[in-house]
């Protein structure tokens, strides 16, 4: 049976494996293209840069059900544009995240409904392929080659990708970090908020007759303007 809206064409097996090469799949064989269409985050399987293959559209969009289609945009302005959205996991607060845990070279980009984990990127372009680790159930490395298998939950039909086993070992350890990380300040955060919380409840002019509702907008800005001073401090203390 097929489990994706692939052309059967595309799906190989090898010693029992049934497989989509993401690498060596063609353009042809995918039916739906978008000029622009909203990405459903948290099915995404992976977001794989597809312009050397195609003067039209720069990437192939795979979704959980193995639903594959095509869109204009690159791999690195559909990421932008999400974290851009973001109120806390934006891209700045992720890259110093990073770079203060000396995660180097590409790193991995925690969103509210993704953990994505970069492929190595192909020698003739600095763009990048992406997977989201949450939807991931495992992967196996293919001997000493240097391709491994992304498997799915439920699914027959896989995933192979051109990275090797300790490229991928490396790269979730990298994630950990970053999760684990967004743990621990999020649990800084519980912290404060109890403390406030004991504050009002401690002092009768705090109490919630005195309270003021504040709308998401007012919400949003807060964290972009927070953000905009924790990278101009990050300039100013690199000029150091």
């Amino acid at each position: 049976m097929n489990e994706t809206n692939l052309k059967k064409e595309a799906i190989s097996i090898k010693d029992g494996t049934t497989f989509v090469d993401i690498d060596k799949l063609p353009i042809s064989m995918i039916n739906h293209r978008f000029n622009f269409k909203q990405i459903n985050w948290n099915n995404l399987l992976m977001l794989v840069d597809v312009a050397d293959r195609s003067k039209r559209y720069s990437t192939m969009v795979i979704e959980n059900g193995l639903n594959f289609y095509l869109l204009k945009s690159s791999t690195t302005a559909l990421i932008h544009r999400k974290l851009k959205s973001e109120c806390m996991l934006h891209e700045h607060f992720n890259r110093s995240i990073c770079e203060e845990l000396h995660i180097k070279n590409k790193f991995p980009i925690l969103t509210t409904e993704a953990s994505l984990i970069p492929l190595p990127a192909n020698h003739r372009s600095r763009t990048y392929s992406w997977f989201n680790a949450n939807l991931l159930s495992y992967c196996i490395p293919y001997s000493t080659d240097k391709f491994s298998y992304l498997y799915m939950h439920g699914k027959e039909t896989h995933l192979k990708v051109h990275a090797s086993g300790y490229y991928l070992q490396n790269k979730f350890k990298d994630l950990m970090l970053l999760h684990n990380f967004i743990l621990y300040y999020t649990q800084q955060n519980i912290d404060c908020i109890n403390f406030v919380k004991q504050c009002r409840f401690n002092n009768p002019n705090l109490s919630s007759t005195n309270s003021i509702l504040f709308d998401d907008e007012i919400y949003h800005k807060v964290y972009l303007k927070t953000a905009k001073y924790m990278y101009e401090d990050y300039l100013a203390n690199k000029k150091e």
